[in-house]
């Protein structure tokens, strides 16, 4: 018997209200999150956002449950559907993304969207301004940033937080 997963389109900001109902009529739903650290009035604060706004992933089988109640589910719109077809998501892409996440869903998005010689620029602080290439993280709110400043390349630490990919 194979399960399939397939994606479920949400009502506005209301992808938490749907995986909660979808579970409670015995639906196996997956709604991937990321924590993010965002600046807001001034302070640092970590923010969880859905992964993929107004879509969650359902784990369907032919012949074993019936389809019918996700429409009328709160928070659901509908399937998300291409013609009469419901599209399947590869399920390499459920196991990566269930790999990477805790078990709320939710992915550190820091860690994982920042790779080695990727370029960013500086947002904040006395090196805003300056664009760069990522070198690696040093700890959990900090990263070595190469710059070229005074006719040569210089590695700065700089918060995670005042650097944005470009």
């Amino acid at each position: 018997m194979a399960i399939d997963w397939r994606v479920v389109y949400c009502k506005p900001r209301q992808e938490a209200r749907a995986q909660l109902h979808l579970n409670n009529q015995g639906y196996r739903v997956f709604l991937p999150q990321l924590r993010l650290q965002k600046r807001l009035r001034g302070r640092d604060r970590i923010h969880i956002e859905p992964m993929f706004p107004r879509y969650l992933f359902i784990s369907l089988g032919a012949q074993v449950q019936s389809w019918a109640p996700i429409r009328s589910t709160r928070g659901v719109v509908g399937l998300v559907r291409i013609g009469n077809v419901t599209p399947i998501v590869p399920t390499e892409l459920i196991d990566s993304l269930l790999f990477c996440s805790d078990d709320r869903g939710v992915i550190e998005a820091s860690e994982k969207l920042l790779q080695t010689r990727q370029a960013v620029e500086i947002t904040a602080g006395p090196f805003a301004g300056y664009r760069g290439l990522f070198e690696c993280r040093k700890g959990p709110q900090r990263a070595m940033v190469l710059l070229d400043m005074l006719n040569r390349q210089q590695c700065v630490e700089v918060p995670m937080s005042c650097m944005r990919s470009v």
